[in-house]
């Protein structure tokens, strides 16, 4: 169950991102001048190899690990 906990928790970080980028976008949309690089993206994309890695840990799960105690 430890391991589901830690999928929601990085499935809710990914999302916080994905808001932060759009934020980013619409306040640089107007400049003159464009950035080609930023922390936020960086962020993004290491959220996505660590939702890899937690998805990999998930599914190794089997319903019998959610009833029997450890």
């Amino acid at each position: 169950m430890e391991q589901i906990e830690f999928l929601e928790a990085e499935l809710k970080m990914m999302l916080d991102n994905i808001q932060r980028i759009k934020e980013y976008k619409g306040i640089h949309e107007l400049e003159k001048w464009k950035p080609y690089n930023s922390n936020v993206v960086g962020e993004l994309k290491h959220r996505g190899v660590s939702l890899k890695q937690r998805i990999t840990l998930v599914s190794k799960i089997t319903t019998r690990d959610l009833f029997c105690s450890k």
